[in-house]
């Protein structure tokens, strides 16, 4: 397999939905948060048969692929249902992180400010491209950051604690308590 290499295990990473077109590409319904894990020249298992997946792009909210040796609607229609699998990839050994991962962690600023405590992950639909953290702070009032690397990085105290630092784009944080006072 081209897939990044796991512990063998194999894990659904999308379904097959339907056919689409009279060329052979397919609808999946992409069960996996991995980057690439359906991009074109990925090897992998479909219904329980190895295949390279030829074209890869988004649609909808979904994928539309083609796979070698499915080269016409008749042939997709019979992939209708399948799974696709792949190698389980251990993201220990990457810097990723699942958003329900992050609930209970601190959040601070960049420039060192304590901003409250992760509290909920709020899932937005696929489309949006992010999900959103609910933020609670000491006062009890809460916030919602975009989880996107852009704003958000988990990084270690000097402890060895997770936590996350926020520098978020200009107005996102203008109502934390610290800024209130500031502007009197």
């Amino acid at each position: 397999m081209t897939s990044p290499q796991g512990d063998g295990e194999l894990v659904v990473v999308g379904r097959v939905v339907k056919a689409h077109g009279i060329r052979g590409e397919v609808v999946v319904e992409v069960l996996s948060d991995v980057p690439g894990r359906l991009d074109a020249g990925v090897s992998v298992l479909l219904g329980g048969r190895a295949v390279t997946v030829r074209t890869s792009r988004p649609h909808q909210g979904r994928l539309l692929l083609t796979f070698d040796g499915v080269a016409d609607r008749t042939a997709a229609e019979q992939l209708r249902g399948r799974p696709l699998e792949a190698e389980r990839i251990d993201l220990d050994d990457t810097d990723a992180y699942f958003v329900h991962e992050l609930v209970g962690l601190p959040v601070r600023a960049a420039d060192g400010r304590v901003l409250g405590t992760v509290q909920a992950a709020v899932e937005l639909p696929d489309v949006a491209g992010y999900d959103l953290l609910e933020v609670a702070r000491d006062d009890g009032a809460t916030w919602l950051l975009p989880a996107v690397d852009e704003y958000v990085e988990v990084v270690e105290d000097p402890d060895g604690r997770a936590l996350v630092v926020v520098d978020p784009p200009a107005g996102l944080l203008e109502d934390a308590p610290a800024d209130r006072d500031a502007r009197g």
